[in-house]
């Protein structure tokens, strides 16, 4: 990759990084997924959004690095990137 083309991926990430949080509504998964891990089904119904949209919505954000996604069984479980201490929460796996 030329330093020409590093850089057009930086710019692109950054671009990402803005669609995923431009509107009152879009902020709202972060804020979620700041109290820890969920499911899709839990960031669903704690927002009120369909389900389709709380997808869509993470994929930006995993484009974006903004959140990371682990599998649990045929469950993914969706997380604020770099939140290493956060998940202890609702919509964890063994969670009380």
């Amino acid at each position: 990759m030329t330093g020409r083309e590093a850089k057009a991926a930086r710019h692109e990430q950054f671009a990402g990084g803005g669609k995923a949080v431009a509107g009152p509504r879009r902020i709202e998964l972060p804020e979620l997924l700041a109290q820890g891990a969920r499911g899709v089904e839990a960031l669903t119904r704690a927002s009120g959004m369909a389900v389709t949209t709380t997808s869509a919505r993470l994929q930006v954000r995993r484009a974006g690095r903004l959140v990371e996604s682990r599998r649990a069984g045929t469950s993914m479980f969706h997380r604020l990137a770099g939140d290493e201490g956060a998940g202890r929460g609702a919509g964890r796996p063994g969670a009380a």
